[in-house]
């Protein structure tokens, strides 16, 4: 045989193996009902109505696990969705709220621990913090959700809440800026990789029907910000001194703070030290009880390991018992049994074996195709630069063309600045409840979601570089709080849905690996080159990318209706 035959034979042999499988699941399907329940003959459908598809097959996997994934995407949809589940969405929504809360807190005690921080350095090192941060995001980003690919999705998503809570009341006690700038970048990295994890477990734990939750999840992100902002205003108002209009900024020298003895609650910054500027310190410890306290209330579910994830490592029998726990906590009744898979496993053989051992990267790339992963990466990577970008250069460009002032934490009373950080946080709560709804509806799907969101948040950048005073700025940044959050919840959701359990947790490192590189790009332009740039290039660069980027989002295929493997 001609070494031609020889290279095609495989491909052949995995289509026949793919067709022999997809059999074998509907012989499963149409057995005798077992002890443990009969299989519904009833169609499922998703939230608006459309008929939901379990492939047969999926790019990026092996068809012995993708025709095991079928039939447990059936089994799942057959039990339906119970209180198991909605306990899951809840705690995993407390994820979500979570990662919201701790990036928000960042923004509530910069000011006032940089402040502090002037008896130790000179000039101001608030934006130190955020590139603290930002590197621990990028960090934790890649290595949580690929961890959770060998590790579990269970581990991971305890240990990134345990260590959010303990960096939160260590850093309250830190001593110096520094120390403070260490423990930024602990809890960056814990949160980065809680919201993928917390991604994952609920969709691998759904039925196909209710797998929109995931991006309704995003719900949480915006109370997360208004929870942080409502606490750290009434800390900070009471117990911050040195910040504020009228108020003498931090940017005194370190001779004139050496001679200052004063430790009353005054609000020169040149007395503002550790007696009189503990508001930021009660914050961080509050955050950090918050925190530890919702993880112990996880505890009142019993959390089990997410039913894909063992089909994926080949725990069969695990996953098995798992469906059927799942459905006696919903008073539910299953007809999957440990046989179902076994019959499947007739398929392997040694062409199997070798698909199996398919790199990462290469199986990445199939899930999408490189076009696919390209705009993928992109979206994930504009995500992280633009809206840090955005919302420095606006507030320049609006204060050098059109007088409009600067709202921080020198230039206005805290009880303004903070009431704006509410309303901005309020208008982030409902985005993903409407994208979550727009993606179930049928011909708009999640692609053309996210593009039109893609748009309008490019539309609203350009457009509210006309904004004339501090309200008009508000009102666009709190429609841009909305897209954002829509769109964050849509990219979230897609990115979930369109890989294969095998290799969803390196995917979603990979992309969270661009989102935290660029957002600390961003940071660390805004830190040296904040005031350098006046104009509004960055503004409009960051819209018309934007507008740009629902290209990329048209590109990528259909994952609507389509139960995920």
């Amino acid at each position: 045989m001609s070494s031609e035959d020889d290279s095609i034979r495989p491909h052949r042999n995995i289509e026949a193996q793919s067709a022999f499988a997809s059999t074998l699941v509907n012989d499963v399907e149409k057995a005798e009902p077992s002890k443990y329940g009969v299989r519904s003959e009833q169609e499922h459908k998703n939230l608006l109505g459309l008929k939901i598809n379990t492939p047969e097959t999926h790019a990026g996997t092996d068809v012995v696990f993708a025709a095991k994934s079928q039939l447990l995407n059936q089994a799942m949809l057959d039990v339906g969705m119970g209180k198991y589940q909605w306990f899951l969405f809840l705690m995993t929504g407390v994820g979500w709220f979570l990662d919201s809360f701790w990036m928000m807190s960042f923004v509530v005690i910069a000011p006032s621990s940089s402040n502090e921080a002037q008896f130790f350095f000179s000039g101001n090192n608030e934006d130190y913090l955020f590139i603290s941060m930002f590197v621990g995001l990028t960090v934790g980003g890649t290595l949580w959700p690929m961890m959770s690919d060998v590790l579990g999705r269970k581990w991971m998503f305890t240990s990134t809440i345990v260590l959010m809570g303990m960096g939160g009341l260590v850093g309250a006690g830190m001593p110096s800026f520094t120390g403070l700038s260490v423990v930024g970048f602990v809890v960056g990295f814990a949160v980065a990789g809680n919201k993928s994890v917390d991604a994952m477990i609920l969709l691998e734990s759904l039925p196909a029907s209710h797998q929109f939750l995931v991006a309704l999840q995003g719900v949480f992100w915006g109370l997360g910000q208004l929870v942080a902002s409502a606490v750290g205003w009434a800390f900070i108002a009471l117990y911050t001194c040195g910040t504020g209009p009228g108020e003498k900024s931090g940017a005194f020298s370190v001779t004139k703070r050496a001679h200052s003895s004063s430790s009353s609650s005054s609000s020169d910054s040149a007395s503002c030290h550790y007696v009189s500027n503990k508001g930021w310190r009660y914050v961080w410890w509050t955050f950090g009880c918050i925190t530890l306290f919702l993880y112990l209330c996880r505890f009142a579910l019993s959390f089990f390991e997410t039913p894909k994830f063992l089909l994926a490592r080949r725990r069969d029998a695990e996953a098995t018992q798992l469906i059927k726990d799942i459905a006696q906590y919903n008073k539910r009744q299953t007809w999957i049994t440990e046989a179902s898979f076994a019959r499947i496993d007739s398929t392997i053989d040694g062409s199997e074996d070798e698909l199996r051992t398919k790199s990462r990267t290469k199986a990445l790339v199939s899930s999408t195709g490189a076009i696919g992963t390209l705009c993928l990466t992109l979206l994930w990577s504009v995500m992280g630069l633009t809206f840090i970008l955005y919302k420095q250069y606006i507030s320049n460009y609006l204060y050098e063309h059109s007088g409009v002032g600067r709202v921080n934490s020198t230039s206005v009373n805290t009880p303004y600045l903070y009431s704006r950080y509410v309303y901005i946080a309020i208008c982030a709560i409902p985005g993903p409840l409407v994208a979550a709804f727009l993606m179930e509806v049928k011909g708009i799907g999640r692609k053309f979601t996210g593009a039109g969101i893609a748009v309008l948040i490019g539309v609203f950048m350009l457009i509210s570089s006309v904004s004339k005073s501090r309200n008009a700025l508000l009102g666009f940044e709190c429609i841009l709080s909305f897209l954002h959050a829509a769109s964050l919840a849509t990219l979230t959701l897609y990115t979930v849905e369109v890989f294969p359990t095998p290799t969803r947790g390196f995917a979603l490192g990979f992309m969270g690996f661009f989102w935290g590189l660029f957002g600390m790009i961003a940071c660390i332009i805004t830190t040296f080159d904040s005031d350098v740039v006046s104009g509004g290039g960055p503004v409009w660069f960051c819209g018309a990318i934007w507008i740009i980027m629902a290209g990329a989002w048209v590109t990528l295929p259909e994952t609507q209706a389509t139960a995920a493997t």
